[in-house]
């Protein structure tokens, strides 16, 4: 009951987006669409924005945390195609004036491939600042590249995006491959 109370809560914010700006959307707007009371919106979200992370969640998080094994390329273009499925909805919420929830929410899925791209841990916590550094770094450059595709106008050319990606590995891969080396020896 609860996550078609969610689905149902996530689907009437997503019709009101068509409709209005995110700003001009109330939660009794939102509530009214989609037919329920105003109490049932706090008993499962704390604000509009908290509906937007739980679509992210659904849309982004959760499939890509399907397959913990998969090369860091496919899976940016994993991330990069689940975000081109619904283009519209996530350049309307770059749109709205608050884009740092959509990147915010990338930076904690990119986070953690990169350190394990880098430096073959998923402990981020154990890395010394320098290396912490570089992950943020590299974290915050893919973030901006991904929200940079999703929120162009431009269609999206895939050979181009496959042609980057490989590019960045090209240059990241001596450094996995460095970690791999201090850690044998």
């Amino acid at each position: 009951m609860c996550c078609n109370t969610k689905q149902k809560i996530a689907r009437a914010l997503r019709q009101l987006m068509c409709e209005r700006p995110l700003s001009k959307i109330t939660v009794q707007d939102l509530m009214e669409r989609a037919q329920m009371k105003r109490q049932s919106f706090y008993y499962h979200f704390q604000d509009i924005y908290d509906v937007l992370g739980w679509i992210c969640e659904q849309q982004l998080g959760a499939p890509l945390r399907e397959d913990p094994e998969m090369d860091f390329e496919e899976w940016c273009l994993r991330l990069i195609g689940l975000m081109e499925e619904d283009r519209s909805f996530y350049r309307r919420v770059f749109l709205a004036g608050n884009p740092e929830l959509v990147r915010d929410f990338c930076e904690g899925l990119v986070r953690p491939r990169t350190a394990r791209l880098l430096f073959l841990t998923d402990d981020l916590r154990a890395l010394p600042r320098q290396q912490s550094f570089v992950v943020d770094f590299c974290t915050k450059a893919l973030t901006n590249y991904f929200v940079e595709l999703c929120s162009s106008r431009k269609e999206l050319d895939w050979a181009e995006v496959r042609c980057c990606l490989h590019g960045l590995l090209e240059v990241l891969r001596p450094a996995e491959e460095l970690c791999l080396q201090v850690q044998a020896g």
